[in-house]
């Protein structure tokens, strides 16, 4: 089950925040062994893959993003009004072993940008870019895939899902839209603490809307008509510090009364309670709930009860549950440290080591990087969950930073200021 909250968007993506970038126990994310140990003891002297490269110019204040079998590079346009970028696409190389440079792009376009780029995402017949905005949720610009051209653009932030569904968040208003054309299929008003999604399989289920007040709402998303309604606000008492929903469950932390509720989002009927001194977030731990507190770190908590399955010290957090094991996040003086926990005790079973964490989605290989220790570069690694190791993909020797990474590619920053693109054989 994963949940997008629409609420308080901040730059940049996260999985509880919309875009859903990863989501996590405590948030959003370097102690490099030398290179002979890293590649004899994470990834058993495997050896390097093949892959094909390209590099394509970049200038300073330039963005590349990966969608599909393209990557997107954007950057302010010269010659253009302030606020204007130019957008580039490129095809991804293919799986050949060579390199080159990708200096002729598919197609470019200049388009009023008004804020950051920060997230692309495909949709049938249209290619749709986030833009930040400085008070606001900023907007939404929908470019035809085949040829850059600006097909429509909107205020607010979008969310898709394979299934088709494209819901656009305003501050005060989410709406339905029709991709090829931007119309809005239907809109309902929000409360200023933002919409929740219900989201499983990757497949938006239901759309909740939690006020500060206690009134609570369950949408359709195909409809947006109201399912149910409740006011859970207890008598003489806020409502709630906290919402969060998750597993079929709305999750209401009420601190001054030291408890979470849980309801269920068919009909809203109080599910379980427990008191927990405190609460600082509450997220899906694969199959359970984790719940972080100063007090003891965190908890996992059994959906269906309440009852507390087991505790976590030292942890930041659970970024992501796969194989009945969940990846766990410690921060160091060198960085972001990783282990594998066993989801059903929550005891350690692998210490993966330090690595910056690419943005990825639930299907995603989970890739990261570390400096290598040797002649600059970087070291490209995947962490796999389930079986308890961090495996070597490759070692990039001239890429610096700002990476990201999909099934089979990577993108990064390199020394010169250019972007190279790895997509590795198989």
């Amino acid at each position: 089950m994963t949940v997008i909250e629409l609420g308080e968007l901040r730059d940049g993506p996260d999985r509880e925040a919309l875009p859903r970038p990863p989501r996590a126990a405590g948030r959003p994310l370097l102690v490099a062994l030398v290179l002979a140990l890293l590649v004899a003891t994470l990834a058993g002297a495997a050896p390097t893959p093949e892959r094909r490269s390209v590099v394509v110019p970049a200038r300073v204040g330039s963005e590349a993003f990966l969608d599909g079998d393209r990557f997107y590079v954007v950057e302010p346009a010269e010659g253009e009004p302030e606020g204007t970028v130019e957008v580039r696409a490129y095809a991804l190389p293919e799986r050949t072993p060579a390199a080159g440079r990708a200096t002729v792009p598919l197609w470019r376009a200049r388009v009023p940008a008004g804020g950051r780029f920060w997230q692309v995402q495909s949709v049938p017949g249209v290619l749709l870019f986030a833009v930040t905005g400085e008070q606001s949720l900023g907007e939404t610009v929908a470019l035809d895939p085949g040829t850059g051209r600006q097909r429509w653009r909107q205020p607010g932030h979008p969310w898709s899902d394979p299934a088709g569904t494209l819901l656009v968040q305003t501050a005060d208003s989410v709406r339905s839209v029709d991709p090829a054309s931007g119309r809005a299929l239907w809109s309902v008003r929000t409360p200023p603490e933002g919409a929740h999604l219900d989201v499983g399989d990757g497949l938006v289920e239901r759309i909740v809307l939690v006020a500060a007040d206690g009134a609570v709402q369950v949408r359709d998303r195909r409809s947006g008509d109201l399912l149910h309604a409740a006011d859970l606000r207890p008598d003489g008492q806020p409502a709630f510090g906290q919402a969060v929903v998750v597993h079929d469950l709305l999750l209401l932390v009420r601190p001054w009364a030291g408890t979470l509720t849980a309801y269920g989002l068919d009909g809203l009927r109080p599910r379980w309670e427990v008191r927990l001194l405190t609460v600082d977030h509450v997220s899906e731990c694969g199959r359970l709930l984790c719940v972080g507190g100063s007090d003891v770190g965190f908890r996992a908590l059994d959906p269906a009860t309440g009852a507390v399955r087991w505790t976590g010290k030292g942890w930041l957090g659970v970024l992501s549950g796969r194989g009945g094991r969940l990846l766990a996040l410690v921060s160091g003086p060198a960085g972001e440290r990783f282990a594998v926990l066993d989801a059903a005790t929550g005891r350690q079973v692998a210490d993966l080591g330090t690595w910056q964490l690419m943005p990825w989605h639930d299907d995603d290989r989970l890739l990261a990087v570390r400096p290598a220790a040797s002649g600059g570069g970087l070291v490209v690694g995947e962490l796999d969950v389930a079986a308890g190791r961090a495996r070597v993909v490759d070692v990039l020797p001239d890429a610096s930073g700002q990476c990201r990474g999909g099934t089979d590619t990577v993108l990064c920053r390199l020394r010169s200021g250019e972007i190279g693109v790895w997509r590795f054989g198989g």
